[in-house]
């Protein structure tokens, strides 16, 4: 493993972190009744997770065509 791909995972490592914590946040907010932190936190904890989600999911990696990774390598390489 390369130094970027060990960075790349410690950040991912220290979001996912990040989501226990606004998630105990949410919880602690709302054991101390606090309603209008805890509305807030909830809000800001759902668009982090749906961040996470849809970048996760969605997210295009820049690749050079090939075999592996682009259908229509045949037909630009001339092998039909």
């Amino acid at each position: 493993m390369n130094s970027r791909d060990t960075v790349l995972r410690t950040i991912q490592a220290l979001l996912g972190l990040e989501g226990l914590f606004h998630l105990a946040e949410f919880g602690a907010s709302l054991l101390e009744e606090a309603w209008v932190v805890a509305t807030l936190t909830g809000i800001h904890t759902l668009v982090f997770f749906g961040g996470v989600y849809f970048v996760g999911h969605d997210h295009k990696h820049h690749q050079l065509p090939t075999p592996q990774h682009d259908s229509t390598w045949d037909l630009r390489s001339g092998n039909e």
